[in-house]
């Protein structure tokens, strides 16, 4: 791999990894950080005259092996983000019912297609180090993009009307179990004022 190559795959795979992944999260995770900084401090020694040709080459490889790296956790840290988020939906049986903008069986279904997924990705990316660590690149992005398309299929128009609902049921029997109480209170007064 020479530079050109190594600025390509910055562009081409990490950059989008990378902006996804602060933009979904709204921030920069410290891991992330210290492989960009191994990778700045690789390629500054492609630029250091004191250092021979092949230290350089072998540079390039340390920075590739980095980015690489920083990409994959990209991904996985999004895709352990989007899982919380399906598992608070999965886990939220009035969301998962009445909220979705798909049938609860359809969401259960894709739900763990995806961890199987995301199982697989992983399992390429154990079977492939040392050999080609790109090679669960392509996994780990359907994962996160299926995972979206599971998050999105969340309807907040439906979830506010399913709380606003149950807000107006929940004061609804408060004012019941009240009004029966002072019925019942009233009736008990009355009848022990006859003894």
């Amino acid at each position: 791999m020479d530079i050109d190559e190594l600025f390509e795959l910055y562009r081409n795979e990490f950059l989008p990894a990378y902006s996804d992944l602060v933009g979904y999260i709204g921030d920069k995770p410290q891991q992330i950080l210290i492989e960009l900084e191994n990778v700045v401090s690789h390629i500054s020694q492609v630029f250091n005259p004191n250092v021979t040709p092949q230290e350089k080459d072998k540079n390039i490889e340390k920075a590739c092996g980095h980015l690489i790296r920083a990409t994959l956790d990209c991904y996985k840290l999004l895709w352990i983000n989007i899982y919380e988020q399906l598992n608070i939906i999965k886990d939220d049986e009035t969301t998962r019912k009445l909220g979705l903008n798909m049938s609860e069986s359809i969401f259960l279904i894709k739900y763990q297609g995806l961890r199987k997924l995301a199982q697989e990705a992983r399992r390429k990316e154990m079977v492939s180090i040392g050999l080609n660590p790109l090679a669960s690149i392509d996994l780990y992005k359907e994962v996160v993009r299926v995972g979206n398309e599971l998050i999105e299929s969340k309807d907040e128009i439906k979830i506010k009307e399913i709380k606003s609902l149950k807000s107006f049921i929940s004061t609804k029997e408060f004012i019941m179990g009240t009004a029966i109480g002072i019925f019942t209170g009233l009736i008990s007064g009355y009848l022990l004022s006859l003894i």
